[in-house]
């Protein structure tokens, strides 16, 4: 009753419990909005950017909506129904698959996804104001590294501001912000094609492709966007278990965050073709001057601030997971928790951060693509989303009914293992190098997904395992 009666928003009041009806009144319409708000972020320009080391503009165009169409479709599968049916987010969506204890992996895997993303996002923005700046005339060279820090940190201070608001910041900051980097965003492409023309773009060249391999360059470059488009699956229960319906987040998972974010991406990708630079802040100021410069740093600012804002609710609805930190800490005391390591980052090494962003998306599709292969035969094979325990979900001990076997369920462990190994069979994590020519017909993370759906299945009928009672139970012959 006291819960009841305390004030702010709904995560400050339940935390990371299920979200009653009551609470649920987000419509498909407001979901697509905030989806876009995440979606739409200069994220978009390094993936079309890297995307440009493969394609030209016409494949690198079928590539990049197909990857991230198909990364969304995994995602949606593994993640609406059961956000979006009970109220819950994404890390307590694990514990069945996982087991109570395996589902901290899953802890990990989703803050390591948020965080390392909203580092990403700030260090851009820090580094386009001093961009903007520069070529203003305003401050010179010198001053760009300690310009970008000091951006990067007010607009980290920004998003815990709004961050402290919870659902209702998204919700309202969400919707604005979709509307003005939209706007902005087609003005962009319009800029683009008026500068340097389709006929242009068309013919450019990519810039480092895999010799003499069409097929495998073309399947490299889905294999980006299915990779990157996976990220998405961290997010989810921050944005969709706002909804009473099911039904209601589909559209709105595959058009703003499969669809959308690519489109914007598909920016970076042809600028980078014909200019060799996909950071909007350098080419547009080049063909426009100061002011398309700082009407592109008013879209980087919106976009970025906004996608980091989605990022880190989800980061602190995850945390609230741990028990200890949900007894002791209140919504904003996890809220500024979960910033601490993006902090360090921007103010230690930005720099190397924002350089490897090659190798962290990959760490992503690895563990990522297996995880929704895995959840995707739990709800529509064994139908565990019929009748899931909300209450075994929050028991942290053995009363719960996914404890399984020391906190752990050995089929879902396995089968992230096993998912990982095929990809980084298929595709070096690293380097981005294919390890086999069967790259070429397959992508990387389809197969890792799929591998870990099929171990999932296999091992939970060897292991007799009860999918609606969390159990295992020995053959008969081995009694």
């Amino acid at each position: 009753m006291g819960t009841a009666k305390m004030k702010g928003p709904p995560e400050a009041r339940i935390g990371s419990l299920p979200l009653p009806l009551s609470e649920r009144t987000w419509s498909g319409w407001l979901v697509a909005g905030v989806c876009a708000t995440a979606g739409i972020g200069t994220w978009s320009f390094v993936v079309g950017g890297f995307t440009a080391y493969y394609v030209p503009a016409g494949e690198g165009t079928a590539t990049m909506i197909a990857g991230a169409l198909i990364g969304q479709l995994l995602v949606t599968l593994s993640q609406v129904p059961p956000v979006a049916k009970y109220g819950i987010e994404t890390l307590a969506s694990t514990k069945p698959q996982l087991g109570i204890r395996g589902s901290y992996f899953a802890l990990i895997v989703q803050y390591a996804t948020l965080i390392g993303w909203n580092c990403v996002l700030m260090i851009f923005f820090g580094r386009a104001v001093a961009s903007v700046l520069i070529e203003t005339g305003i401050i010179g060279p010198v001053q760009a590294d300690a310009v970008a820090i000091a951006s990067s940190l007010i607009g980290a201070g920004v998003v815990f501001w709004l961050l402290t608001g919870g659902s209702t910041s998204l919700k309202y900051a969400g919707s604005i912000i979709a509307v003005g980097v939209s706007i902005i965003g087609l003005w962009m492409y319009g800029m683009l094609f008026n500068a340097y023309g389709l006929d242009a773009i068309a013919a450019a060249a990519p810039l480092a492709p895999i010799e003499n391999d069409r097929l495998m360059n073309f399947t490299v470059g889905t294999e980006l966007l299915i990779l990157s488009t996976l990220g998405w699956w961290a997010y989810m229960g921050s944005l969709f278990r706002m909804l009473n319906c099911v039904s209601k987040g589909v559209v709105p998972s595959m058009l703003s965050l499969g669809f959308g974010w690519a489109a914007v991406g598909l920016i970076g990708l042809y600028s980078a073709l014909v200019v060799g630079e996909p950071d909007p802040t350098v080419w547009m100021l080049q063909i426009a001057g100061p002011v398309a410069g700082v009407c592109v740093l008013v879209f980087v600012a919106l976009a970025n601030i906004g996608s980091a804002l989605v990022g880190a609710h989800a980061a602190t609805l995850g945390i609230g997971q741990i028990p200890a930190v949900a007894r002791r800490f209140g919504w904003k005391m996890k809220a500024f928790i979960v910033l601490i390591p993006m902090l360090l980052a921007l103010l230690f090494f930005p720099g190397p951060f924002y350089d490897n962003i090659g190798t962290f998306m990959a760490f992503i599709g690895i563990i990522i693509a297996p995880i929704c292969g895995v959840q995707i035969v739990d709800w529509f094979v064994f139908k565990r989303l019929d009748d899931l325990d909300l209450v075994s979900l929050y028991q942290h001990d053995s009363r719960s009914r996914y404890w399984y076997l020391y906190g752990f369920n050995p089929a879902g462990i396995a089968a992230l293992v096993i998912g990982a190994v095929v990809y980084m069979l298929l595709l070096d994590p690293l380097t981005f190098v294919p390890n086999s020519t069967l790259l070429r017909y397959l992508t990387a993370s389809i197969p890792s997904a799929l591998a870990g759906a099929v171990t999932y299945w296999g091992l939970t009928k060897a292991l007799r395992m009860d999918a609606r009672e969390g159990t295992y139970r020995l053959r008969e012959r081995d009694v």
